[in-house]
């Protein structure tokens, strides 16, 4: 009976987090990321039953970064509409300084459509972060919202498409060097009318 080695199971998911970086994840085999950690792929199948169960455990690993990085964004703000604003600022930082990972996890990799509720979880712990915020901005009093869950839903959405259209030079070519500029307008948009401002969700 085979023992598992954590040591190689970590080399497996670097060396294949390296390939999709270089590699759309059509163009990547189990005997291309077997080659690369200098195994075989029969030993790659003993930890992962496919090269998608393998993406989803990168994929989890960059959305944990990405989380990570959103939690410390929002740390030196203050009021809850300003820790929305700094937690939508955070998340398109991730994005524009990991455009290749941001452009993976949030389309180009495969979505999970089999998981449990609580595996679910773990994909959208971002979307629960701002829901969070927006619930505790309806409590300071500085916003109304009557679906928090579906406000925080939309700004994630909206910005990702603002962040994706610069990220791809899919919009105005005014906007293509100007990706922290195009972006901001978005946020000032988007915590506006998520906060009530411009008008309730």
């Amino acid at each position: 009976m085979r023992i598992p080695n954590p040591e190689l199971e970590r080399k497996i998911r670097m060396e294949c987090r390296d390939l999709l970086l270089e590699k759309e994840p059509e163009e990547i085999g189990m005997r291309d990321i077997a080659a690369k950690c200098g195994v075989s792929a029969t030993t790659i199948y003993y930890y992962y039953a496919d090269k998608d169960a393998l993406f989803e455990a990168i994929k989890l690993d960059f959305l944990a970064a990405m989380d990570a990085r959103i939690r410390v964004g929002v740390q030196g703000a203050s009021g809850a509409r300003e820790k929305l604003r700094a937690g939508l600022a955070a998340f398109r930082d991730w994005a524009l300084e990991n455009p290749r990972v941001a452009l993976l996890v949030m389309g180009r990799l495969k979505p999970n459509l089999t998981a449990s509720k609580d595996e679910l979880a773990r994909y959208y712990r971002s979307n629960d972060f701002a829901m969070e915020l927006l619930d505790a901005a309806v409590a300071e009093g500085s916003a109304k919202i009557s679906d928090t869950k579906l406000a925080s839903a939309l700004c994630i959405a909206a910005l990702w498409g603002a962040i994706e259209a610069v990220l791809l030079n899919r919009t105005h070519p005014d906007y293509w060097n100007k990706e922290t500029y195009f972006t901001d307008r978005m946020i000032d948009m988007l915590v506006a009318q998520a906060t009530g401002a411009g008008g309730n969700v």
